[in-house]
């Protein structure tokens, strides 16, 4: 108190402003820090071709839960260009920060993404969290992308046909497929194809083709492709003998095939049939292996159609279920501005916080393994969540590429021009000359 006293009222004021000054830095610092809780993270553009609406709504459910990610943000890429455009916006600097892609676009993708190390997420961590497709984004030094969703393929039908012709229960395998084809195909006077059983046989006329043709070769046993020393192989042409003594490719193009040979007692699809969702939409189709996440889509472009879904049929003597499906991930390329934010937002957002809902908002199951006990209340999500557990899927060229060829190989059987053990080499080759090899 003395001290103060001996202050001069000049004195006293410039310690009073200090102390003014003082707390309004605190007070500012404060603010700071509460305001600039969006900075933690920072801005995060994510690319992907998944739907815009739904993305954009798990987002804001994740910035309510923290609003560190309220500068998170995400574009819909159409599928035909997405690698273009991925590839033009790094030449040009403005590169998204996390892209969200398939199994089907990694091998494309890869020279352009960063790999997360083990350090980061340990690989036993990585095994036990995630559902087993997912082991394709992992490397010898950690993974390419943080799972998130997973779209298996399921088996539609036409409850209506079924009951027709007195058939109380879908297939449950491929040889009951086949069984039911002469009695669910019926033909018009003319001898073409009114209804039609099963869209297989042919390619450009079959919407999901290249899965179902995957489906049948992993279920046959083939691998399609391996990774090896010398990179990324095709093993179709691989000598893998099963019990009849035709290679598990021969086995499973044969069956595929026959459903379009007109002198087949399967015969059920032709060229003259506009395409095969169309035309289970329209009522004329029994069975349409179908994505999980098109159910809403079947609905709604036809209300009125009595259908309803099943898992997908298995060969006979198969001792283990198997399936395909798209495996999604974020992946966060080289050219990313915030590779940190990024890594923190796709755990966020493959969190348990968020990713329940957004997997069923887009109608798909969550990768993580844990969340595929919970007893789904949904109608579908008890058929496609233990498909996702034998979902398998293979390291591939890009979409186009690996359609060009699989059409190829179709047309060159159907045709004629090859026996099936003779297309598949030519596959084989053309398969090998799209991958990459070790440099």
């Amino acid at each position: 108190m003395n001290s103060l006293k001996k202050l001069s009222p000049f004195q006293i004021i410039i310690i009073v402003v200090f102390v003014l000054l003082a707390f309004g830095g605190l007070y500012l610092f404060a603010n700071f820090t509460g305001n600039n809780a969006a900075n933690k993270i920072g801005a995060v553009v994510i690319w992907g071709t998944l739907p815009e609406t739904v993305m954009t709504q798990e987002l804001g459910t994740l910035s309510n839960v923290d609003n560190s990610y309220t500068k998170v943000t995400y574009v819909q890429i159409p599928a035909a260009s997405f690698d273009a455009d991925l590839a033009n916006a790094i030449a040009s600097g403005n590169s998204p920060d996390l892209i969200l892609i398939s199994q089907e676009q990694l091998l494309t993708e890869e020279n352009k993404l960063s790999i997360i190390p083990f350090s980061s997420i340990s690989q036993r961590s990585f095994i036990d969290t995630y559902l087993p497709e997912n082991e394709m984004y992992l490397t010898a030094n950690g993974t390419y992308g943080i799972p998130f969703v997973l779209d298996p393929l399921v088996l539609y039908y036409n409850k209506t046909i079924l009951a027709s012709a007195g058939v109380p229960l879908p297939p449950t395998t491929w040889e009951k497929v086949t069984g039911l084809t002469p009695p669910l195909t019926r033909l018009n006077p003319d001898q073409s194809i009114a209804q039609s059983t099963v869209s297989f046989g042919l390619y450009n006329n079959v919407e999901n083709a290249r899965a179902i043709l995957s489906l049948l070769l992993l279920q046959s046993g083939s691998t399609i492709t391996e990774t090896s020393s010398i990179g990324v192989r095709s093993t179709l042409a691989r000598d893998d003998q099963n019990a009849s003594g035709a290679s598990s490719a021969t086995s499973a193009l044969n069956f595929y095939t026959q459903f379009a040979d007109p002198s087949r007692t399967v015969y059920s699809w032709n060229a003259n049939f506009g395409s095969a969702l169309q035309t289970f939409i329209a009522g004329n189709l029994a069975f349409y292996l179908g994505y999980a996440s098109q159910e809403a889509s079947l609905k709604a472009q036809n209300p009125n159609l009595n259908f309803d879904m099943a898992q997908i049929p298995q060969p006979q003597t198969a001792s283990s279920a198997t399936d395909y499906g798209l495996a999604y991930a974020f992946a966060i390329p080289k050219a990313s501005k915030n590779p940190s934010g990024s890594f923190a937002t796709a755990l966020a957002l493959g969190g348990n916080s968020v990713l329940p809902a957004a997997a069923h908002a887009l109608s798909m199951a969550p990768s993580q393994r844990a969340l595929l006990t919970v007893s789904p209340t949904d109608t579908f999500e008890p058929i496609y969540y233990p498909e996702a557990l034998v979902a398998r899927g293979w390291l591939s060229p890009a979409p186009a590429t690996t359609d060009a060829i699989f059409s190829a190989m179709i047309s060159n059987i159907t045709s004629g021009r090859y026996q099936t053990h003779e297309a598949i080499p030519v596959a084989d080759q053309a398969l090998n000359a799209a991958l990459p090899s070790s440099p």
